[in-house]
């Protein structure tokens, strides 16, 4: 065997091993929510298809599906909503402290999130949020806007300031030039950004467990109490098919925007 195909072999076998180690626990944590026997007898291998987990999840967590569904939508509409106009501010405009207020608010998505759940828990407690939809999608914000802000406005800044002085020039209103030429030319950027604030909002625990009860409750906290109700110890075949769930929305939504990922790590300096 020569130097090249030696390498060669030795590259396979370490992707070969990396990809057993990512797939693996999946394989697992499936072949779990879909077998009968407790997690040790199972021993991840499937002896019989049973769907009693899956049943057991979509009859007593559809609360917190919904919850968690209508979270991360809201989260993306009303991130889009503030932050494409203020990356449009701060890559066509400069203004006094622009540069530190940018700064800014990355630092805030930079801060831990225990930092900001105290103060969100009183506000909240005070204002009649707590425990609502409204109040963990205007928390969650507070780390959604900033990296939107960055992401939007690093794809903003690679189109030519030059076409927005020709459509001015030629009469056109900022709705209709944003409308006819502008977004669509940030739809890679405005994907990409809907996809890590559905990553972050369909994920987040530690704010969820705090600012929620009842009835805003999402999944992961489900999650998390799942792994240890009184009485009922650790229900492995139920946490396993959430915790297969919330894959799922994830893989798909990859899958939909792999090409503007591809491009905004390319063109959006990402």
């Amino acid at each position: 065997m020569n130097k090249a195909s030696l390498l060669t072999a030795v590259k396979y076998a370490f992707l070969s091993l990396v990809a057993f180690a990512f797939i693996f626990p999946l394989y697992f944590m499936t072949s779990v929510s879909l077998s009968s026997k407790p997690i040790i007898e199972s021993g991840g291998i499937i002896p019989d298809l049973y769907l009693g987990n899956w049943a057991d999840f979509f009859d007593l967590w559809q609360l917190a599906i919904r919850n968690s569904i209508i979270i991360s939508l809201s989260c993306i509409g009303v991130t889009l909503l503030v932050s494409f106009p203020a990356a449009y501010a701060f890559s066509r405009f400069k203004f006094m402290a622009d540069k530190h207020i940018f700064f800014w608010f990355l630092t805030n998505r930079m801060a831990p999130p225990i930092c900001f759940v105290l103060p969100f828990l009183i506000m909240f407690k005070s204002l009649g949020l707590w425990d609502t939809i409204p109040g963990i999608v205007l928390a969650y914000c507070l780390f959604n806007v900033p990296i939107a802000v960055w992401l939007l406005a690093s794809f903003m800044s690679g189109i030519p300031r030059e076409i927005d002085d020709a459509a001015f020039i030629d009469g056109w209103s900022v709705w209709s030039y944003w409308k006819r030429v502008f977004i669509p030319a940030n739809k890679p950027g405005i994907a990409v950004t809907a996809f890590f604030i559905w990553m972050f909002s369909w994920t987040e625990m530690l704010m969820a467990s705090v600012l929620t009860s009842t009835e805003a409750k999402p999944l992961t906290v489900y999650l998390l109490i799942t792994m240890g109700r009184v009485g009922y110890g650790v229900q492995y075949g139920l946490a396993a098919a959430a915790g297969v769930f919330t894959m799922i929305p994830g893989l798909v939504l990859f899958y939909w925007v792999r090409n503007y990922l591809a491009k905004g790590f390319t063109f959006g300096r990402l």
